[in-house]
């Protein structure tokens, strides 16, 4: 596996959520692996370039680019209610973020050997829909580096969402759009207030959006049966050429913003699953993108269990199970499988 790093300490408010804590504590539980497991992790990338306005371009609106450099030259600042901030270098931050997406994914594509890569990255980007930051998010990472697939010749992206708040600006790229299949699996009636059952795509993208809106307290058993029941069947009838995820760790049971209840061994065995489709349908070629996660421990220890699932490895959770029951999610599955198709 290959992983490509962007701190961005010049992206920083001390007392928001996402700040620049975040990636040096993934980054010191990754060193902290034993040799049986951290030898399969290859070196960190750190020469990749930032995107550049083209590549921007194949997402976003020009004229919002335009108008997001022009704004760092009032900042620090709020930009979006969320609240959204910047500094005076978030745009460049943004951007490299962006272009390490963009090198996670030709990775993944070039390297036969290794065709796992993860994007670890802030600021986050899949509540920013083309127009507009929002959600803590300047650029949209994860669908930028879906059009760069695509234009490195995978036509078929398949997109899994496991972030605890819904994925609004990556539905927004694609939801007339048949060439991604795009799953998202959040809390109910949290931010972005959006991802109901109902909104399925548009047009010739009608069924290539599949949302799972979860009730609180949903856990490991609850995404369990969400991979066996749904994705899974979803990738074998989609059948995508590459497999992209949208990685936020809040919907741990430790994380402050939200009230799922995954573990670290959920996340392990949700890694695995992926690892699974990508083998059966991408050639392995598999690229994790850092969204969410606020408590550190949750945060780096959920990161390092991903990478255990997807190398095989077994799982190490020291933070342990969470305290409350699971609701039971079998009327929540038996509607979407109805829905789309997959009963």
């Amino acid at each position: 596996m290959n992983i490509f790093p962007v701190l961005s300490p010049e992206h920083n408010f001390d007392d928001h959520p996402e700040n620049a804590t975040r990636i040096p504590a993934i980054l010191a539980a990754l060193n902290d692996l034993p040799a049986s497991s951290s030898f399969l992790l290859h070196a960190k990338r750190s020469n990749f370039p930032s995107a550049t306005d083209a590549q921007l371009a194949t997402v976003h609106d020009p004229d919002y680019v335009a108008a997001l450099r022009e704004v760092m030259s009032r900042a620090p600042a709020y930009i979006d209610h969320a609240p959204t901030y910047i500094t005076p270098q978030s745009f460049d931050c943004a951007a490299g973020a962006a272009g390490a997406a963009l090198a996670a994914v030709e990775s993944a594509i070039s390297n036969n050997q290794s065709p796992i890569s993860f994007a670890l990255i802030r600021p986050p980007g899949h509540h920013a829909p083309p127009g507009q930051a929002m959600g803590f998010c300047l650029f949209n990472n994860i669908a930028l580096a879906a059009r760069h697939a695509q234009s490195l010749g995978q036509p078929k992206v398949m997109i899994v969402d496991f972030d605890v708040h819904h994925g609004n600006g990556t539905q927004d790229c694609f939801y007339d759009d048949s060439s991604v299949l795009f799953i998202s699996t959040h809390q109910a009636g949290i931010y972005p207030l959006t991802g109901h059952e109902e909104e399925t795509g548009a047009g010739a993208g009608d069924g290539y959006t599949v949302n799972i809106p979860l009730p609180a307290g949903a856990g490991d058993a609850a995404f369990r049966h969400i991979y066996e029941d749904l994705l899974l069947p979803a990738a074998d009838r989609f059948q995508p050429n590459i497999l992209l995820v949208s990685a936020g760790y809040d919907a741990h049971w430790r994380d402050p913003l939200a009230s799922l209840q995954l573990s670290c061994t959920g996340y392990h065995l949700m890694a695995g699953l992926l690892a699974d489709i990508a083998r059966k349908h991408c050639g392995g070629k598999l690229v994790f993108v850092l969204e969410g996660g606020y408590d550190l421990p949750a945060l780096s220890h959920g990161v390092v269990n991903t990478i255990l699932g997807v190398l095989g490895q077994p799982p190490a959770d020291p933070l342990g199970p969470p305290r409350h029951p699971e609701p039971d999610i079998r009327a929540l599955l038996a509607r979407l499988k109805a829905r789309h198709g997959l009963s």
